[in-house]
Formats: structure tokens, C-alpha cells, sequence
């Protein structure tokens, strides 16, 4: 008899961007186990073992900083044909769980889609993913290590990803900041600071 895993797991990393696909043991698994990602080692995921046959999918959200909790029935998960998972704050999207052929189509059509609108650009749609989050997680940190401040001298401020480019603003005063998220090189303007231009008066 052949018993195959019960679905799959592909969540974008919160870290770099990248996206893989991971298998979701049935017979295999432990109190706990955490999902890594292949290209930078960074935790994705953390698959937990619940009472009563249940699975818990803890995931967090870049975007907002919600620890988000998916919990499935063990019987349920080789029914799972597709489903993308969000995060419960934002509805920002944080991969996908189901079959592995399914998740697979699903990025090759994400991918194609993306280029159809987007003839001219070189860089995919995983790979536009990975640059935001990138850049995301850049912000956050020359945040943490005080490197971002308004001129008004607040350093509470909030970053909203829109579209291709992240928007920085001040809670306390409202300046804002528009930093574009597309490719290599605005990566590369970011090591050069951010700056924050005071909001418009009528």
C-alpha cells in the first residue's frame, strides 16, 4: 500500500522573499517542526502537534507583525485540494497549503499572469515578492537600530507596503516617505538612509 504525505506546504519567506514548496508529514511528525526556508535558513513556519488530531501552522506576517495560528484537522489535510493562506490582520498573502501538483500549477500560472502584464520586465513574479519583503525587513531593521527618524524627531513610524513600494509615515506628525521596491538597485538606495518629506498644508 502507498501511504504519500498529506498535502504540502509553500509559504513566501518573511525573511527573503524566496518561496518553496515543503511536504506536510501525516505519520512523520513530531510535537513540533519547524518549516526553514532553502535559501536563507530563516524559520517560516512551525507545524505543532495539537490534541484531539489536530495541526497547528504558526506563521507570521512581516507586514503587520501578527503571529498568525492555522489549525486543521490531521483527517482533513489530504482533502485539501488548494487554499491560500492570509494573514488574519492584513489579508496579506502568506503562501499556500494543499496538493503539491495544485501549488505548483498555481505559482506557474501566478508567474505567467505576471509576465503577460508585464512583457518588459525581466524579473518574475516570485522574485518581485522577494525584493518587497527584502526591503521590508531592511526598513524594520534600520528602524530597530535607530537609523530612521523624522525630522520631527519621532522615530514611532508605520510602513505599509502598497503595490511595488513601501510607505513610510510618521504617526506623530504625518511626514511620509515613498521608497520603491522593484529591483536590485532600490535594495541598494535603501543603505543610504530614508528620508521623510513633511506632509502638505492647505
Amino acid at each position: 500500500m502507498l501511504i504519500r504525505d498529506a498535502c504540502a506546504l509553500a509559504l513566501y519567506c518573511q525573511r527573503c522573499g524566496s518561496i518553496h514548496i515543503h511536504d506536510v508529514p501525516f505519520f512523520s511528525f513530531h510535537r513540533t517542526e519547524e518549516v526553514l526556508c532553502e535559501s536563507c535558513g530563516h524559520e517560516k513556519a512551525r507545524l505543532v502537534r495539537l490534541p484531539h488530531g489536530r495541526v497547528a501552522i504558526d506563521v507570521s506576517c512581516v507586514v503587520c507583525g501578527t503571529e498568525n495560528r492555522f489549525v486543521y484537522p490531521l483527517r482533513r489535510l489530504p482533502h485539501i485540494g488548494l487554499e491560500k493562506i492570509y494573514c488574519v490582520a492584513d489579508r496579506f498573502e502568506l503562501g499556500y497549503i494543499g496538493r503539491s501538483k495544485r501549488i505548483e500549477e498555481l505559482m506557474r500560472f501566478n508567474q505567467e499572469e505576471f509576465e503577460a502584464l508585464h512583457p518588459h520586465d525581466g524579473k518574475n513574479f516570485i522574485e518581485k515578492q522577494r525584493i518587497l519583503l527584502e526591503a521590508l525587513n531592511r526598513v524594520h531593521d534600520m528602524a530597530q537600530v535607530g537609523e530612521i527618524v523624522c525630522p520631527c524627531g519621532s522615530e514611532e513610524l508605520t510602513a505599509d507596503i502598497r503595490g511595488s513600494y513601501i510607505l513610510l509615515e510618521c504617526e506623530r506628525c504625518g511626514s511620509s516617505s515613498v521608497l520603491r521596491a522593484e529591483n536590485a538597485n532600490d535594495l541598494k538606495k535603501l543603505r543610504f538612509g530614508v528620508g521623510l518629506r513633511a506632509p502638505s498644508r492647505a
